[in-house]
This record gives C-alpha cells, sequence and structure tokens, in this order.
C-alpha cells in the first residue's frame, strides 16, 4: 500500500463491514486510489472467508485546506455466494469531498488516459482477459471521439 495506511476490517454486525484508508502523507490526494486499496482489501477479506463482497456505500475525500489527509471509506457486506442480495442494485458511491481551494478540471485527455490506464491495471491483476480489455478499451475509446 504505497499511500495509505493500513487499517482493519471492522464488524458492523449483520455480515456488514468497514474499511477506511488514509493517505500517510498530505502529498497523496487521490482519494479515488484510496476507495481501490481499500476496496481491494475487502474483496481479499471476503475471499478469505467464502464469501462475495457487495459494496454498500463509498466516501471518498480529498483534505480540506490547512488540515487532514485523503481519505476513503468503504462499507460492504460479505455474503455467501448465491445470496440474493448480490444481485440487487448497488448503492452509488457519494461524491467526494472538494477541498475548499479546488483545483481546475483536467482535460478529457487526462480522463481518457485515465480510463485506460484503470483498464490495463486491471487486465494486469487478471480481472479482466485480454479480450475484455480490448472491448472495453475500444469503447472508452469510441467515447472520447
Amino acid at each position: 500500500m504505497g499511500c495509505a495506511s493500513a487499517s482493519n476490517i471492522t464488524s458492523l454486525g449483520n455480515d456488514t463491514y468497514s474499511i477506511t484508508r488514509e493517505a500517510t502523507t498530505a502529498f497523496t490526494r487521490n482519494p479515488e486510489r484510496l476507495a481501490d486499496e481499500a476496496r481491494d482489501a475487502a474483496a481479499k477479506f471476503c475471499a478469505s472467508e467464502g464469501k462475495e463482497m457487495k459494496i454498500v456505500s463509498v466516501k471518498a475525500g480529498e483534505p480540506h485546506f490547512g488540515g487532514g489527509y485523503a481519505s476513503a471509506k468503504i462499507v460492504f457486506k460479505a455474503l455467501k455466494p448465491g445470496d440474493p442480495a448480490l444481485t440487487s442494485e448497488p448503492v452509488p458511491a457519494e461524491p467526494v469531498e472538494q477541498p475548499m481551494a479546488a483545483p481546475a478540471p483536467a482535460p478529457a485527455s487526462t480522463d481518457l488516459y485515465a480510463e485506460l490506464t484503470k483498464l490495463d491495471e486491471l487486465r494486469q491483476k487478471g480481472i479482466l482477459t485480454e479480450e475484455e480489455f480490448q472491448a472495453q478499451k475500444k469503447k472508452v475509446l469510441v467515447r472520447s471521439n
């Protein structure tokens, strides 16, 4: 975990858990990356329990001017495979809290690069096959035109 402090998974009862990742320095300003790290840790926890993960909520925030570090908190359920709750609609992520002095929006080319980088990371982790990667890459490139 290059940019985040390790934090334990906390049981909230009823097969529900939370995990928080916080940046170790003020230089880390990417709460989405912290949320990805928390998601990965939650998925590993569920796999170790022989269960499947269902995200309940995601809250990520950048530090406010003058204090605090970027952080992300995920609340998830660890459910038995085949549980009907796994197929219900996921809860959308909460919007990222904006710092007091928000940076200017990134140009579309940066978004394209970020999407392609994310797809490549998923392919490298084995989450996407080469064929799925190519298909998703094509969709992203078509959307950017």
